[in-house]
Order: structure tokens, then C-alpha cells, then sequence
């Protein structure tokens, strides 16, 4: 009787599953594909740390921060005054107002509040208008 054992390693893919970089895409360089690689585990936390990996095997850096950090700043500026600017810069909330009065909404929308939503939020059904406000 004999019997025999099977050694299985497990397979590393040939290929990273790549995918596009949402920031660059964000800022404007859209098809900058990247891929996550492992590099190792804090020992504090014991979470796993990744590094971004470009096309090409290196280190991938967003586009936004380097041409931030080069000395082409205004060839870079020329050259995304060319490009539609179809990002709008976002804005932070920076307070929330709930109120039931319909002229009082009115009011906060005339000072440049944002209407974001109303809903009934009592037992009579007295409809609450959320409003933001951003910087």
C-alpha cells in the first residue's frame, strides 16, 4: 500500500487586475490604470499596507500632485485651459437647517442655502425641509 502526496503551491496571477485611478480621473487625466500591491503588514495594527502600481510596474503618483510639484506649473495650466472643465470643485457642508415653515425656507434658499430634501417627519405629517449650507 503505498501512498503519495501532492505538493500544491498556490498560483500567482499573471496578470494584475488593473483599474482607473479614480483621483486622476477626478482631476482631469482621464485612463490611468492602476493596480494594488501588497507590501507588507503594520505591526501596530496588523492591517495590511498596499502601494499603487502603474502600468508600467512603478510606483503610481497622481497626476494632480505632480504637476503640482513640477516646474511646468504654467505649461500645465495652459494646457488644462484647453480641457472642458467638467469638474466642479466641491464644496463642504458647512451647516444643516431643518425647518417646517415654508416662508422661512424661503428666506434660507434667498441667503444661498442648498434645498436638499423634505420629508413628513411628525405624527400630523407637518413636512420638514432640510436645507445646507456650503462653503
Amino acid at each position: 500500500m503505498s501512498t503519495t502526496s501532492i505538493q500544491a503551491e498556490a498560483s500567482k496571477p499573471q496578470q494584475k487586475r488593473m483599474q482607473e485611478c479614480n483621483k486622476c480621473k477626478a482631476a482631469g487625466f482621464p485612463n490611468q490604470l492602476i493596480a494594488f500591491e501588497k507590501i507588507g503588514e503594520d505591526p501596530l495594527t496588523g492591517k495590511i499596507r498596499w502601494k499603487l502600481i502603474d502600468e508600467n510596474g512603478l510606483e503610481h503618483k497622481h497626476k494632480f500632485v505632480q504637476n503640482n510639484n513640477s516646474n511646468n506649473d504654467h505649461a500645465a495650466a495652459a494646457q488644462n485651459e484647453n480641457k472642458p472643465s467638467s469638474i466642479s470643485k466641491r464644496r463642504r457642508i458647512i451647516d444643516i437647517a431643518t425647518v417646517t415653515d415654508v416662508e422661512q425656507a424661503k428666506k434660507l434658499l434667498y441667503l444661498g442655502w442648498e434645498y436638499k430634501t423634505s420629508y413628513p417627519a411628525t405624527i400630523s405629517n407637518i413636512p420638514h425641509y432640510i436645507l445646507v449650507k456650503r462653503e
